[in-house]
């Protein structure tokens, strides 16, 4: 028996539109089912057949992912920092790290939060933690936000695009091409 989880998604999606893609997006970031860039690869070729504009689907997939990344840094930012920093250490002291070595890391991460914050939305995997870790690490409530943000428009859309320029392409060259 296949089940093709992409597959049932995009038909989920189909029957509730624009509020769908936001919706699957926005739960993407707390449920990794499937990754996101099959996903939006997904999204961008639905683009492509006319479901939706590229640019609704790239703005509601932005919108859905932005909004769940914003719940996960500011729900685990409201640990408080006495509670963030036990956390961190004792994360550190399991993997052998001494409490000095825990500290200067997240003297290092504070340094370079906004940077860390666009870089760490280009990861797979990756990007769904990110968040809760710039939070742990005490990030400025106002720039990590708008740089992960921004590293998010930048791989929803890298992956968006892909999937409506490759389907159009390869749409129109051989069928069998078609996945």
């Amino acid at each position: 028996m296949d089940f093709d989880p992409v597959g049932a998604i995009m038909a989920w999606i189909g029957v509730y539109g624009l509020v769908g893609l936001f919706t699957v997006a926005l739960a993407e970031r707390f449920m990794s089912v499937i990754p996101s860039y099959g996903l939006l690869l997904s999204v961008g070729i639905g683009a492509a057949d006319g479901d939706w504009s590229l640019s609704a689907a790239f703005l509601s997939t932005v919108a859905g992912s932005m909004f769940g990344c914003a719940a996960w840094f500011y729900a685990v930012r409201g640990l408080g920092d006495a509670r963030s920093s036990r956390r961190l250490k004792r994360a550190g002291q399991i993997f052998g790290m001494p409490i000095g070595r825990v500290e200067r890391e997240i003297a290092s991460v504070r340094r370079n939060q906004v940077a860390l914050a666009f870089a760490l939305q280009l990861m797979p995997t990756v990007r769904l933690v990110a968040p809760a870790l710039a939070a742990l690490s005490r990030g400025n409530s106002g720039k990590v936000p708008i740089a992960s943000a921004a590293g998010i428009a930048v791989w929803n859309g890298l992956f968006v695009g892909i999937g409506f320029y490759a389907s159009r392409s390869i749409g129109s060259a051989n069928t069998t091409v078609s996945p």
